[in-house]
């Protein structure tokens, strides 16, 4: 299949980062292009429903939208050099719970440090949301983009950022800078010398927001070197890890793998936890129905959990929903082994309940939206 794709995103986008990594790593060509032109507004934008990045444009004009479906849409095309799905059961199992923690568990620092240190970050912010409109962009132009970013720094409280929230979301992602640091300085990647499906969720959150912005990036250099190299080497198209003469590749699971496990389910954890009791409150409309009633601001309810030492309430989305099914669907297809030996694994982390933890609701996705399975 001869075919270049065109990704509709920006580098200062979130998500667009984990599809851009992946079609660079699988040797896809494609052109970016910003969603700014008048086939964006006319032809894609409608079939959507909503103005959302990142999608993908094949050249008979198919769009695929949502990270995860379009990484999965160009898998099972076969397009894939190296495919992003471990081969073996555990391995894979592990780069799902990554996937779900880089699309859905970063999202609390990510968001406080683009939007909360604007001293620092409002000239770096406004060129990533309106650098496309040149130097000669007019007042008008520079006040919508400004708009623009005031509905995003909007989402902030949904999020749980507060002045109360802030020490710990701040204490907590310092830590986990740390841990994975101590992980990427051993291992070119999450599980040895190629990127999976893990890798590339995980560049939702480090790469855009915490990788690029002024005062995360500036953290993530000096705390974790080496996280910040992965960041660069999950955007270049060879493996590009020369700098790492002393790695010795090897099919054994790392053992710094166990404290970036452990973190997760200290701090994500109970946050999903909250959301299944949200979720199993609520009376589904009907199956193929929309989750929620405005797909643009896609939100079920509010709950409140403990971070770390601190009570954090927030709202729950049905995105999440969808991608810890991924994660529990897949560990019932496995065998009672297999099974066995995740649950083994996991077990000395405090991570296990997540492989069974599930909703009395499900969430699908139909033309580009959440809907109740």
């Amino acid at each position: 299949m001869t075919n270049v794709f065109t990704l509709y995103g920006v580098k200062i986008s979130m998500f667009t980062g984990k599809v851009r990594s992946y079609l660079i790593k699988q040797g896809i060509a494609f052109e970016e292009t910003a969603p700014i032109n008048a086939h964006f507004q006319t032809v894609v934008k409608p079939q959507l429903g909503r103005h959302i990045i990142p999608v993908i444009e094949t050249s008979d004009g198919t769009l695929v939208q949502d990270t995860t479906d379009i990484i999965d849409y160009l898998e099972d095309q076969g397009l894939a050099a190296q495919s992003a799905y471990p081969s073996d059961s555990l391995t894979k199992l592990l780069a799902l719970i990554f996937e779900l923690f880089g699309d859905e568990g970063l999202l609390r620092p990510a968001m406080h440090y683009r939007w909360n240190f604007p001293d620092r970050t409002d000239k770096f912010i406004l060129h990533g949301f309106g650098g496309w409109q040149g130097p000669d962009a007019s007042e008008a132009e520079t006040a919508q983009t400004k708009k623009t970013m005031g509905v995003f720094n909007g989402f902030l409280p949904a999020l749980g950022v507060s002045d109360e929230t802030i020490p710990e979301i701040e204490k907590s992602f310092k830590n986990l800078l740390s841990i994975l640091d101590a992980h990427f300085v051993r291992t070119p990647y999450l599980f040895g010398k190629a990127p999976t499906i893990g890798d590339y969720g995980m560049m939702c959150s480090l790469y855009a927001h915490l990788g690029r912005d002024p005062v995360p990036a500036s953290l993530m250099k000096n705390i974790a070197p080496s996280l910040f190299r992965w960041t660069e080497r999950m955007n270049a198209p060879h493996s590009d890890y020369s700098d790492m003469p002393y790695y010795k590749a090897s099919e054994d699971l790392p053992d710094t793998l166990a404290p970036i496990f452990k973190y997760i389910a200290d701090y994500f954890l109970p946050e999903l936890q909250m959301n299944i009791d949200v979720m199993n409150s609520l009376i589904p409309t009907g199956s193929g129905k929309p989750a929620t009633i405005n797909p643009k601001m896609a939100v079920l309810g509010f709950g409140t959990f403990l971070h770390g030492d601190t009570d954090i309430s927030c709202a729950v989305r049905p995105i999440r929903f969808y991608m810890l099914q991924r994660v529990t669907d897949y560990f019932a297809s496995l065998n009672s082994a297999d099974q066995k030996l995740a649950q083994d694994y996991l077990q000395k982390t405090g991570l296990t309940p997540l492989l069974t933890l599930t909703a009395k609701h499900r969430v699908a996705r139909q033309n580009h939206i959440e809907v109740w399975a």
